[in-house]
């Protein structure tokens, strides 16, 4: 079977609308998830791509998870979620970083993307790629920091380089007035069906997997439960 024809089922869930794509034999359906609905219509969302497909569960070949940073409970359950399933249909899992998939849907080959997205509190996740034949090789690691600390990054790497960037993700949107001037936005800043598939299709063919049963979420920033807990844990409360 050829590559593009393997059923491919992959979502990522980081942002505040999260993507369900199934994608297989010439046909791709995908499914934006808005707002909370995002984690608990995972499921059934991807039981109505697949009777849309008219393909049954053990059909697929190959799952794709984002695998964050964004939301700490989609990318919890994104990444749990994913896990399960390869383990129980005993198929192959690629977990590419949230901020990559961004960058695979915005970016031309030979372009650097700037992926940053907004994660509250006045910080953003955010990384830059270099795109390499559909591929965003990373220049910088995700991290974590405020729109003006990681503008200044960006600013200092493109006058070292002298190149310019396009920018893509909820954290441009969010602090648009933040971002160099020379920046160009992608339009949208939500992980798109394209970049996704490609993405994941393309970590396949260089055997770029995740054992299920090691694979973890990118958080970055600790959970807002955990801040919470260590918070009050002194008093003797947790």
């Amino acid at each position: 079977m050829a590559a593009d024809d393997t059923w491919l089922l992959a979502w990522d869930l980081s942002a505040t609308r999260g993507l369900l794509v199934l994608d297989g034999t010439g046909l791709t359906l995908y499914r934006e998830i808005a707002g909370a609905s995002r984690v608990s219509d995972l499921f059934v969302a991807a039981s109505e791509l697949l009777a849309g497909a008219n393909i049954a569960p053990d059909a697929l070949g190959l799952l794709g998870v984002g695998r964050g940073p964004g939301s700490f409970t989609g990318v919890r359950v994104e990444v749990t979620a994913g896990k399960v399933l390869a383990d129980a249909l005993g198929i192959t899992l690629m977990a590419p970083e949230s901020l990559a998939v961004l960058a695979a849907g915005a970016g031309a080959d030979g372009e650097a993307v700037f992926a940053a997205i907004d994660a509250r509190r006045g910080e953003v996740y955010h990384a830059l790629y270099h795109v390499d034949n559909g591929y965003p090789v990373v220049l910088m690691e995700p991290r974590i920091a405020s729109p003006v600390s990681a503008a200044a990054s960006l600013h200092a790497w493109m006058v070292r380089e002298g190149r310019g960037t396009i920018g893509v993700g909820s954290g441009i949107v969010a602090y648009h007035d933040v971002w160099p001037e020379d920046m160009v936005a992608a339009e949208g800043e939500h992980p798109q069906a394209k970049g996704l598939v490609n993405l994941c299709r393309l970590a396949w063919g260089c055997g770029d997997t995740a054992d299920p049963m090691a694979l973890l979420p990118l958080y970055i920033r600790r959970p807002d439960a955990r801040e919470r807990c260590g918070d009050i844990k002194g008093g003797g409360i947790c």
